[in-house]
């Protein structure tokens, strides 16, 4: 049997709506015990949270076995110092705020009088909205097994969890999953556009490309070998894959822009970090 926790959620925007609708299919929700607090909650997720049984932007407050923040970093000066409700304290409080670490949460907290608490961030990606996400969660030495099965169990609810050592690590893990979903566009934006100057038709171009991906991915789905592996299998020597490959791979290629392109993310991730 599934079990059941008492969430609040605040903040249903893209990222934590995508989240709210997989508890809800996952039966994850004690909907008597949760809630979704958005003042600009869209009328088809209100309506799917009120056909759940879950309270939308109630007037009174549970004691909540979660709280999920999904507000924008700017906003939790101004939203977290205002939460209360019966036995905050023991409240696990999740975060997925990019660049909001655990000992910033914790300091807004304690502008609302609550100390103490367990606290784990949790840097999901794009891919969360169709349930294939993959997560980057951490939580220091004082938040315990149940607590991390808890968040683990809600971030599943949207596809893969992975847990860091710590939010350096964060940083460097998010530049490869969140950003990553703009790389894999961006590649599908030069498939196309190069498929354009070798003579295809744009419609046709944008097809191969797009769908090219799409299969890639699904075969990785299906397939465990490890990249390197599959590119291998489908790297006749001296074919054609084998020339284009001569040029992605080559010094200064695709390996070595990666690379810099993760450092750049990284970087910029630490000096985001509140």
């Amino acid at each position: 049997m599934t079990e059941k926790y008492s969430v609040l959620l605040i903040g249903a925007g893209s990222m934590g709506g995508s989240m709210l609708r997989g508890w809800l299919g996952a039966g994850l929700l004690d909907p008597a015990r949760s809630a979704v607090v958005d003042p600009n909650l869209s009328d088809a997720l209100a309506g799917e949270a009120e056909e759940y049984g879950l309270a939308v932007n109630p007037e009174t407050d549970f004691s909540y076995d979660v709280c999920v923040l999904a507000v924008k970093p700017q906003l939790f000066p101004v939203v977290v110092p205002a939460l209360s409700w019966p036995a905050i304290e023991k409240t696990l409080f999740v975060s997925i705020a990019a660049g909001k670490s655990v000992s910033s949460i914790d300091r807004h907290l304690k502008e609302a009088g609550v100390e103490g608490v367990s606290i784990i961030r949790v840097m999901p990606n794009l891919p969360v909205s169709v349930g294939e996400g993959l997560s980057l969660l951490y939580a220091d030495e004082k938040v315990d097994a149940t607590k991390r099965q808890t968040a683990q169990a809600l971030v599943e609810a949207t596809g893969q969890a992975v847990w860091m050592r710590s939010e350096q690590e964060i940083d460097a893990g998010m530049s490869v999953s969140a950003c990553g979903p703009a790389y894999a566009f961006l590649l599908t934006e030069a498939m196309e556009e190069a498929g354009i100057a070798a003579g295809l038709a744009p419609d046709t171009a944008a097809l191969l490309a797009r769908q090219t991906v799409i299969g890639a991915g699904a075969l990785m789905a299906a397939d465990m070998r490890s990249a390197a592996t599959l590119r291998t299998a489908v790297t006749s020597k001296g074919g054609t894959t084998a020339e284009a490959l001569k040029v992605l791979d080559q010094p200064g290629g695709i390996r070595e822009l990666m690379v810099e392109a993760v450092a750049a993310a990284t970087r910029r991730a630490g000096e985001l970090s509140d």
